[in-house]
C-alpha cells in the first residue's frame, strides 16, 4: 500500500471547511473553535505527511515530541478559549462540571482541571484515531459512528425541548457545532467512498489527527466529555493495545500481542482485512448505540 496516496484527509478538510463556513453562524465562537482545531491539527498532520514523503529522510516525519507538543498546545488553547467564553456568559461553573454519563451527576474539576482535561482529550483522541488508521476504511468507519453520535448530541443540546427530554444541558451555540459536524460527516462519507477496500486513498495524518481532535473538541463543546470513552471505545482500545505492547516489552522484554495496534494483531492471527474492519465497525456501532440509548433511558 506504499503507493496509495495519502490525500484523503486534505479532501475531507476542504469539504468540511466549505460546509462549515457556508452554513454555520460564524458570529458564534463554537464553530470557530471547532474549525480552527481542525485546521491546526490538519496542518500538523500535513507537515508530518509532507516530511515523510518529500523530506530528506523520507520515512522520518515529525518526531513524536514535535507532534505531541502541537497537540497538547492546541488542547490547552481550546480549554482556555472555552473557559473564556463561559466566563463571559456567566457559565463558568457549568463548564467546569463534568457530567457523569447515565448517572445524571456532576463532578466539579475547576478551571485548571478543565484545561488539563481538554489537553488530554485532544491529544489522546487525535493520537488514538491516528493509530487506528491502519486498514482500509477502519478509522473512517469508526469515526463516522462517533461523529454521528456527537452530531445528534449537538442537535439535542441546542434545542431546549430535546435537551430536557434527554436530560442534557442546553449549550449555547451547540446548533452551530452540529452544522460543522454535519459538514465533517459528509466529508468523511465522501472520503470513505475512496477508502473502502481496496483503498484508493488514505486519510494520512492530515486527516486522522483532525478527525480525532474533532471528536474531542465536540465532546468538550457539548459538555459530554466522559461519554467519549464509550462512543470512541474502539479508538481507546487501539491506543491501549499500543501502550500495553510497549510497556510490556520495556518491562519484561515480552510482547502481549503479536503486533500492535490491535487490528494488526488480528491480521497476524490470520483474519482477512475485511473481516477485521467489519468486526471493528460493528463494535463501534454497538458502543455508539449503547451511548445514545443509555442517555435516553437515564433521562
Amino acid at each position: 500500500k506504499r503507493s496509495t496516496p495519502i490525500v484523503g484527509g486534505i479532501g475531507m478538510l476542504a469539504g468540511t471547511s466549505a460546509g462549515g463556513l457556508a452554513f454555520a453562524d460564524l458570529t458564534q465562537p463554537a464553530p470557530w473553535i471547532l474549525l480552527v482545531s481542525l485546521w491546526a491539527l490538519g496542518a500538523l498532520g500535513f507537515a508530518d505527511d509532507w516530511t515523510k514523503t518529500f523530506g530528506a529522510r523520507r520515512t522520518a516525519g515529525l518526531t513524536p515530541r514535535q507532534k505531541l507538543v502541537g497537540q497538547v498546545a492546541l488542547g490547552f488553547l481550546v480549554g482556555l478559549c472555552l473557559l473564556f467564553v463561559s466566563a463571559q456568559r456567566g457559565e463558568l461553573d457549568a463548564r467546569t462540571t463534568l457530567t457523569l454519563p447515565f448517572l445524571g451527576l456532576g463532578l466539579g474539576i475547576g478551571s485548571a482541571g478543565f484545561v488539563l482535561l481538554s489537553a488530554f482529550l485532544v491529544t489522546g483522541s487525535s493520537n488514538a484515531v491516528n493509530l487506528t488508521d491502519g486498514l482500509d476504511g477502519l478509522a473512517g468507519g469508526c469515526g463516522l459512528v462517533a461523529l454521528g453520535v456527537y452530531l445528534l448530541l449537538a442537535l439535542a443540546s441546542g434545542d431546549p425541548a430535546a435537551a430536557a427530554r434527554l436530560g442534557l444541558a442546553v449549550v449555547p451555540g451547540a446548533g452551530e457545532v452540529a452544522v460543522v459536524l454535519a459538514a465533517l460527516f459528509g466529508g468523511l462519507v465522501g472520503f470513505l467512498v475512496f477508502n473502502r477496500h481496496p483503498a484508493r486513498c488514505f486519510l494520512g495524518d492530515a486527516g486522522s489527527l483532525p478527525l480525532g481532535g474533532a471528536l474531542a473538541v465536540s465532546a468538550l463543546l457539548v459538555r459530554q466529555e466522559l461519554l467519549l470513552a464509550l462512543v470512541g471505545a474502539v479508538f481507546v482500545v487501539e491506543a491501549l493495545s499500543v501502550m500495553a505492547q510497549v510497556g510490556s516489552f520495556k518491562l519484561t522484554g515480552k510482547r502481549v500481542l503479536r503486533c500492535a495496534p490491535l487490528h494488526h494483531h488480528f491480521e497476524f492471527q490470520g483474519y482477512r482485512e475485511t473481516q477485521i474492519v467489519s468486526g471493528f465497525h460493528a463494535a463501534a456501532l454497538l458502543c455508539g448505540l449503547v451511548g445514545l440509548v443509555g442517555l435516553g433511558l437515564c433521562a
